[in-house]
């Protein structure tokens, strides 16, 4: 059986990357991956400004004036730069383009006027509040990578970069399906054995988090000529994913069927929960996830294996954030697999807490009201006592 890290490893190398390509607007790339290295159109600064509200000299001239200066003119948001007339000042605004002739601001907090004149301090510093023309970055200067998920915080920069059109990866089309006879639909009466189906529900949002065409597939029964076609229906995606029959027992066929029709590379994992998962391939296409049916071993394995498969096929780098953090409480456990323990993060006096929470069984899904994070506990390890440092992944910023 495989560890953590030798599963991930494995699933990645057989990712067969996007090379399709398409260009959206600006407007539409939020999410979105980018396919080519983008580049500055424009400087920014795009002109030599100021960063205050004040008064545009010559740093040089204010000596030998005196420190009083007459006022001529101003520069404002727009305007085109002017030119500072020598042995004068000139009222300018933030973001101003500066005039001509001038090296320095001085911020109208720190002068007085006397009608026409303007009365400097004497600690005045040359070049003070000068914003410099591409500072920042200049045209040609690479912003971003390839393989890069843009952000709203990207989409600002690209804005202000003068970006206007964006090269990116196709959305992943991602099927997605439960199987099992016992599954029914919420609000559907229960009869005797069947419980409420949860696990593709879960997985269709998390897909469409993402960024990705998440394609909902529905229920399939233990039913092997079901099975059997719904499989063979779903070599035109690129990821297909199932929740239930990756186990051992007789009545889990996703695994038993998928033999036939595709490849299996991948087979169990040395981790709790979600040790029964599967990875292969249907057809030359789609890459396919029997994910366990327990659902919070379906949410794990989700996290740890699809999303970094989605990631990579996006030519993005996944990255899984484990951040340090003070345990609140004991938790004592048998050594034997990694185990992801649900958890609550919360930041106090700076310092980040990890509380595992009560229930950790992989068919419990109550613990998720206050989960917002997982403490990771290594195979060999048996828990780990109140003040410990536990090494923490959080699964959102609330906290």
């Amino acid at each position: 059986m495989l560890s953590l890290e030798q599963a991930r490893d494995a699933i990645l190398a057989e990712i067969m990357p996007a090379t399709a390509t398409e260009t959206v607007s600006l407007a539409q790339a939020h999410g979105r991956f980018t396919a080519q290295e983008l580049q500055a159109q424009v400087d920014n600064p795009a002109f030599d400004n100021s960063a205050m509200d004040g008064y545009a000299v010559r740093a040089a001239e204010l000596v030998a004036a005196g420190f009083v200066l007459p006022l001529e003119g101003e520069s404002r948001c727009g305007d085109a730069p002017r030119k500072l007339a020598s042995g004068t000042t000139m009222r300018i605004f933030t973001g101003a383009p500066m005039p001509q002739g001038a090296d320095t601001i001085v911020i109208q907090e720190d002068v007085k006027r006397d009608g026409a004149k303007v009365i400097f301090p004497k600690s005045v510093q040359p070049g003070s509040h000068r914003r410099r023309q591409g500072e920042d970055f200049r045209r040609g200067d690479r912003l971003y990578p390839a393989g890069r998920r843009l952000s709203s915080y990207d989409l600002a920069l690209l804005s202000a970069a003068g970006v206007e059109e964006i090269p990116v990866y196709p959305r992943a089309r991602v099927l997605v399906a439960a199987t099992g006879d016992e599954l029914v639909k919420p609000g559907t009466p229960l009869r005797p054995g069947q419980i409420y189906e949860s696990n593709r529900l879960a997985t269709l949002w998390l897909l469409r988090e993402l960024g990705m065409e998440a394609v909902d597939g529905g229920t399939v029964r233990d039913d092997p000529a079901e099975l059997r076609a719904w499989l063979q229906s779903s070599a035109e995606y690129d990821f297909v994913i199932t929740s239930g029959g990756a186990s051992v027992g007789e009545h889990d066929l996703v695994k038993q069927l998928f033999a036939e029709i595709g490849e299996i590379k991948l087979w169990k994992a040395k981790i709790k929960p979600g040790k029964p998962i599967a990875f292969g391939r249907v057809g030359h296409r789609a890459h396919f996830f029997a994910l366990p049916g327990n659902p919070v071993s379906s949410l794990v394995t989700f996290k740890l294996f699809v999303e970094p498969a989605l990631i990579t096929w996006h030519h993005g780098n996944p990255r899984l954030p484990q951040l340090a953090a003070r345990a609140t409480h004991d938790f004592r456990r048998h050594p034997g697999r990694t185990e992801f323990v649900r958890a609550r993060l919360a930041a106090e006096d700076g310092q980040l807490q990890a509380t595992a929470l009560r229930g950790q069984g992989s068919h419990m899904l109550g613990p998720l009201r206050e989960t917002n994070g997982f403490i990771r506990i290594e195979a060999e390890s048996p828990g780990f006592r109140q003040g410990d440092t536990v090494l923490a992944i959080p699964l959102s910023t609330d906290f």
